[in-house]
């Protein structure tokens, strides 16, 4: 009687296992997909972030001078090495910076005591120092991913007069 029932059988049970093991490999195959998506989001955030950092510090290079009297000599592409490798991390290209607006400093909105205000004083109501405000902007490009980045950047400096 159990031989009988044995050549019945179908393999209804293997049918069944098949389409679970399908099922488990999909789900697997799903899941890994996923990791690999999230994965390349977190590296891009980060080359983002990175790149992002290399275009201020070249701004904060190129602000950190005087360069009112000659804003295109900051101007250029910038090599940047991120980890100190002795390779180039990232290609950053600074703008000439563009003056906004300039505004004459009376003599009497001076500070006589203030060492770099006595370098405005001049004769007349106007003093040799204006206030003007300046745009740099600046972009940068990842080589290996072919990210980019662009910053546009405000400052307000103290310079000579006429130097706007």
């Amino acid at each position: 009687m159990t031989r009988r029932r044995l050549q019945t059988q179908r393999g209804a049970t293997l049918v069944i296992a098949m389409v679970m093991l399908v099922l488990l490999t999909l789900f697997a195959l799903t899941a890994m997909n996923a990791s690999n998506t999230n994965l390349r989001i977190a590296s891009n955030a980060q080359t983002r972030a990175q790149l992002t950092a290399a275009i201020q510090q070249e701004i904060d290079k190129a602000i950190s001078v005087a360069f009112t009297l000659n804003p295109t000599a900051i101007a250029g592409n910038k090599a940047v090495d991120v980890n100190g490798d002795g390779t180039v991390d990232y290609n950053v290209v600074v703008a000439t910076p563009t003056c906004l607006s300039s505004i004459p400093i009376r003599n009497m909105d001076l500070n006589r005591k203030n060492t770099e205000d006595m370098k405005c004083f001049y004769t007349g109501i106007n003093s040799l120092c204006s206030n003007t405000r300046w745009e740099i902007s600046a972009s940068g490009t990842d080589p290996i991913s072919g990210a980019t980045v662009a910053i546009r950047q405000g400052i307000g400096i103290r310079s000579v007069l006429g130097s706007c």
